[in-house]
């Protein structure tokens, strides 16, 4: 009995001591991965079987200059910019045509002005009176009112009131004066009309000769400084400012006709040396 318990006991022992080799041969390629088992042998085994990541944030980043939130509107807002400057390009080549029209016209205008017009054989054949007025007289030209221009010569927008409505190309420049101030002559001449017309308002329009007038539009009601026939210097006060036609506001509108053509009232005063 003594002799088959000790083999029992030997047999099992055997037996354990196997099992532990086997699992210690065993573990490096049953519990490690494939991927793992092939690295390098400074990779250290405790992170193997058990990687923790912690919590991770996605950072918010600056927008810069950019509004777009999708293609769509990345891809209109190019759109939007390109009409802007193809309309910027087109407003600046009206503008450069606008220039070249009003250039040519004032050199043909020079050509038969003031420097000439004292010459006895230059004397207006329809007002000898007013051609022997202007000796002496002619050259002098001046601003209309001390004030800013609020709306220059060209295209602009149409407005309308119970006058009527504007035109949508502006043949004068606007002097942004308040209702009541002097209105002066810009140059000396005859008045040839001074009252109502219409949307224009209140007029006065003097004959500087050679077919030279100058135009003051939207004059106060019963503010006529002056009357039809008279001859006129420069500087003289022909009215007041008002809001009579159509208007937004006080202002005077001043035009510049040469031969029945409107020209540009700032390029025109600036080619005889008025700073406007």
């Amino acid at each position: 009995m003594t002799f088959r318990w000790g083999a029992l006991r030997a047999a099992f022992a055997i037996v354990l001591a196997a099992s532990g080799a086997f699992g210690v041969v065993a573990l490096p390629s049953h519990g490690l991965s494939s991927a793992f088992a092939s690295t390098s042998g400074d990779q250290e085994l405790s992170g193997a079987q058990s990687l923790t990541v912690g919590d991770w944030t996605r950072p918010e980043f600056d927008r810069d200059t950019y509004s777009a939130t999708s293609m769509a509107e990345l891809l209109a807002a190019r759109a939007a910019a390109a009409a802007a400057a193809a309309a910027e390009a087109a407003a600046a080549a009206a503008e450069a045509a606008i220039a070249a029209m009003e250039s040519a016209k004032l050199e043909s205008a020079v050509s038969q002005d003031t420097p000439t017009r004292d010459s006895e054989s230059l004397s207006d054949p329809y007002d000898s009176e007013l051609s022997a007025f202007l000796v002496g007289r002619s050259t002098s030209w001046t601003r209309p009112v001390d004030a800013p221009i609020s709306s220059p010569y060209g295209p602009r927008d149409i407005i309308c009131n119970p006058a009527g409505c504007s035109n949508a190309f502006h043949d004068g420049v606007d002097f942004g004066a308040a209702c009541g101030t002097p209105v002066a002559a810009v140059s000396a001449g005859r008045v040839v009309f001074a009252g109502p017309a219409g949307g224009y308002g209140n007029r006065v329009i003097v004959d500087h000769g050679s077919g030279i007038e100058s135009i003051y539009g939207h004059i106060g009601g019963d503010s006529y400084a002056v009357a039809v026939g008279d001859l006129i210097e420069t500087g003289t006060v022909v009215g007041e400012v008002g809001v009579t036609g159509v208007t937004t506001g006080c202002h005077l509108d001043l035009k510049i006709r040469v031969n029945g053509e409107y020209l540009s009232p700032l390029h025109y005063l600036l080619a005889r040396g008025v700073t406007v």
